[in-house]
């Protein structure tokens, strides 16, 4: 089973050997079974990576993250042509009626409501976005998502945060949180023949990766939860701030049924979910809850 998360902070250079991952720096060279890597975070500009290894990451479904000049992911590399009913699936994808696109963000937006409520009250004690939850329609047509969204940060980080706000570093955190989500998602959208730019209710042409916007929305209050109560405001983002970051794909949730799985499977699973839905198999998707 894949578990490591491997952070590439000095220059070095990376390439394959032996069916693993060689990271050759001026200290040392080490080996890293591929079987054993879960993402692969590449934080030094001045890395080179071979695209022998590069290809062999994406045949075993290994997420590579690219950081820019400012230390926040800005690419990554996923395997394509990974599902031999790519094809059939794309094209069940582009054809779902509007009505249950709309019954289905209803579902999704519910999902991120209820675990924003969960995290503003295991803080502060406040109940208000319950009440919100019952006004959710189809489509999210009053966009409650907004209502919710602009109440519960304020409510977790203070009458004072702005979330597109460059200057806090609980942004940057955030946005590198949800960052590897995103990559994770992105992961295996591809892995189960599904399109990411067709999403369910993103659909920017200049956006690659619709889908996964759309589907990492119950997953954000994770990230939101460790950033409220791990960093201050004005605190630097640190190394071990973007280790615990990246974890958070490891820390436990509960299925529809009660069973725990990590983050890591129930992203995958929401994926494999939205596959059978797009192939009229099922009739929404798998949710799950986040423990507070």
């Amino acid at each position: 089973m894949s578990f490591k998360q491997i952070f590439i902070k000095n220059r070095s250079y990376l390439s394959l050997k032996n069916n693993s991952l060689s990271v050759k720096n001026e200290l040392a060279q080490t080996l890293v079974s591929l079987d054993d890597i879960d993402i692969l975070i590449i934080e030094n500009q001045q890395t080179t990576i071979t695209s022998a290894l590069l290809s062999h990451m994406a045949k075993a479904d290994i997420s590579v993250v690219f950081v820019d000049e400012k230390f926040m992911p800005c690419a990554i590399s996923v395997g394509i042509n990974k599902n031999s009913r790519t094809t059939k699936i794309q094209r069940t994808q582009v054809n779902i009626t509007k009505p249950r696109y709309n019954r289905l963000w209803k579902d999704i937006i519910y999902a991120k409501v209820l675990h924003q409520a969960m995290v503003l009250e295991s803080l502060k004690k406040d109940d208000t976005l319950h009440y919100l939850l019952k006004k959710i329609t189809s489509g999210d047509k009053t966009n409650i998502e907004a209502t919710a969204a602009s109440f519960y940060f304020k409510g977790i980080f203070g009458e004072e945060f702005y979330r597109n706000s460059v200057e806090d570093s609980r942004n940057i955190a955030l946005n590198y949180g949800y960052s590897i989500f995103r990559s994770s998602l992105s992961r295996y959208i591809v892995a189960f023949g599904l399109n990411p730019a067709f999403g369910v209710w993103h659909s920017s042409e200049l956006n690659a990766f619709n889908l996964a916007d759309d589907l990492i929305e119950p997953f954000r209050p994770i990230v939101d939860r460790y950033v409220v109560e791990n960093i201050e405001k004005g605190e630097e983002v640190k190394f071990f701030h973007k280790k615990e970051l990246v974890a958070l794909l490891f820390e436990e949730v509960e299925d529809s049924q009660g069973n725990k799985r990590s983050v890591n499977e129930a992203i995958k699973h929401i994926v494999s979910s939205y596959q059978s839905f797009c192939l009229g198999k099922r009739d929404g998707i798998e949710i799950f809850k986040i423990k507070v």
